[in-house]
């Protein structure tokens, strides 16, 4: 069967791609010609800032992609010799990223895995990794799951590793939680799914939560102290490279392992209380 033919094949089975837009081949892409897309762009900036930070470059290095769709960011990765593994809840995503790595001929480097992120033995089969991406999904999470994610997050990045946040976050504080052993969360609330939302439409909602009907945005404040509870020593924001999104309150967030708590800096757990100026410009 032609490679078009397939790749109709999937689509027919699948559905269409929606979000990553992969050239199969010259001139056949999952979703239509075009200049390179998002997928491409932020697998671009995220490997130069693993180079970059980890010092080594990323050929040979282990990588896990949470929550990873249709495999667009570990394709792009595994293309510069990177080892991925995706993850993700909705198999008709696996099976896209399936088709498209043995097409592109990377499916040696590439593993795939489906799976809740939320689920605890997910993590203990994982292994350890040189770089944890976890895009795009942060702000599908309901608020007790936020921690622990994290908490795994840490646990399967090596020592000289690195993870990768890139997420919506919270405008202002306007709720704050509390939960057992956690420093209060404050951000906002937004709603996944409506409550009487069926299994089938939840898996058919590609780009929403799978279990949860509310998810929780954090505050850039909120996230930090997470990320420090995680157990990740630093946490940085890059500035240059950067990849801009249409609204300013989604960027990317660098955690390094470490034990923040070294520092001897208290976590900032209230709302950030000093205006926003210089008091001499108001």
């Amino acid at each position: 069967m032609a490679l078009a033919d397939q790749l109709e094949a999937i689509r027919h089975k699948h559905g269409p791609w929606t979000a990553h837009n992969i050239e199969l081949a010259p001139g056949l892409f999952t979703i239509a010609p075009a200049p390179a897309d998002r997928a491409q762009q932020r697998a671009a900036l995220y490997s130069g800032l693993a180079a970059r930070l980890l010092r080594r470059p990323l050929r040979g290095q282990r990588l896990l992609d949470l929550g990873c769709l249709e495999g667009g960011i570990s394709l792009s990765l595994a293309r510069q010799g990177a080892h991925c593994t995706g993850v993700d809840v909705r198999p008709g995503h696996l099976a896209k990223a399936k088709f498209a790595a043995k097409t592109l001929g990377l499916q040696r480097r590439c593993r795939w895995i489906e799976a809740d992120v939320t689920d605890e033995d997910l993590w203990g089969r994982l292994g350890l990794f040189d770089l944890v991406i976890c895009s795009g999904l942060l702000y599908h999470l309901d608020a007790p799951n936020l921690l622990p994610l994290l908490r795994n997050l840490r646990s399967a990045c090596r020592e000289r590793g690195m993870a990768l946040i890139d997420t919506n976050i919270a405008p202002s504080p306007q709720t704050c939680v509390e939960l057992p052993g956690q420093p209060p969360l404050w951000g906002c609330d937004w709603q996944e799914h409506e409550a009487e939302t069926d299994h089938r439409q939840r898996m058919a909602a590609g780009w929403s939560s799978y279990r949860n009907d509310q998810a929780f945005w954090l505050t850039e404040r909120s996230l930090t102290n997470a990320l420090v509870c995680a157990g990740f020593g630093t946490v940085l924001k890059p500035l240059y490279p950067y990849h801009e999104w249409g609204h300013q309150t989604r960027d990317v967030w660098i955690a390094l392992p470490g034990d923040g708590h070294l520092n001897s800096l208290p976590l900032r757990r209230e709302p950030d209380p000093r205006p926003w100026a210089h008091p001499g410009l108001q």
